[in-house]
């Protein structure tokens, strides 16, 4: 890709993903021996929070969702940007591959995914008013 000019304005990491193989066990150890609370349940996944951010605690095994949108790996990050549609038509010019376009999630950020050069998932995550913090 070369020099990439001008980079998005990254706040910080939003989201950590593990899979794990049994979620319910470990967001109980999570939120019982280290104390990070419960912020969101949805489609057999957890998040607890984690500091100004959550850890994400996913099935290992792969759903429908998860192949069609071609997920590498295990390792997902989540980058907190301040406006994902801007930040994913700058990088799309770039020529940096795009994952998944802009979509509203149903636990209320806006998110999009971008490829890095070996093939990582980043996603691109834009806080929305509905805060996945106010999702229980």
């Amino acid at each position: 890709m070369g020099c990439l000019g001008v980079a998005v304005s990254v706040q910080g990491i939003r989201t950590v993903v593990i899979h794990v193989a049994d979620v319910g066990r470990s967001a109980a150890f999570y939120e019982h021996a280290l104390g990070m609370p419960r912020v969101y349940e949805h489609r057999g996944r957890i998040a607890v929070q984690l500091g100004e951010g959550r850890l994400l605690l996913h099935p290992s095994a792969l759903d429908s969702q998860d192949v069609a949108t071609a997920r590498h790996g295990r390792t997902e990050l989540y980058l907190s940007v301040p406006d994902v549609d801007a930040a994913l038509r700058e990088l799309r010019d770039k020529g940096v591959p795009v994952l998944q376009e802009a979509t509203d999630e149903p636990w209320g950020e806006r998110d999009a995914a971008i490829l890095d050069p070996d093939g990582y998932p980043l996603y691109l995550t834009q806080h929305g008013s509905s805060d996945w913090t106010s999702a229980k």
